[in-house]
């Protein structure tokens, strides 16, 4: 791993960050005292991760947008607009392709 800013190697870890979808490790680049999260690709996001894998999975395997939301709820207790899956299925789709 490296330092985003400096690209510096010399990093130990400084905790954890806790939000309501993930908690992260915290590292701090001991050159130039940047603290930073490691990229995972789901930064900003309100949902977890695998929420929002399943429902693009479920979108591709064939399931209207309402259906998708339809099973979050009733399986996940996860409540999500048709519109939130839609963006998802755009920004991720470049990804699975």
């Amino acid at each position: 791993m490296k330092c985003p800013e400096c690209k510096g190697k010399n990093i130990s870890k400084r905790g954890k960050r806790y939000n309501k979808s993930q908690t992260k490790q915290l590292y701090l680049c001991n050159n130039c005292n940047i603290k930073f999260v490691e990229q995972n690709g789901f930064e900003r996001m309100r949902y977890k991760k695998e929420n929002i894998v399943r429902a693009i999975h479920l979108h591709n395997e064939g399931l209207s947008l309402f259906q998708v939301k339809d099973h979050l709820w009733q399986h996940d207790g996860v409540k999500v607009s048709r519109e939130t899956i839609r963006e998802w299925c755009n920004k991720y789709s470049l990804f699975l392709k």
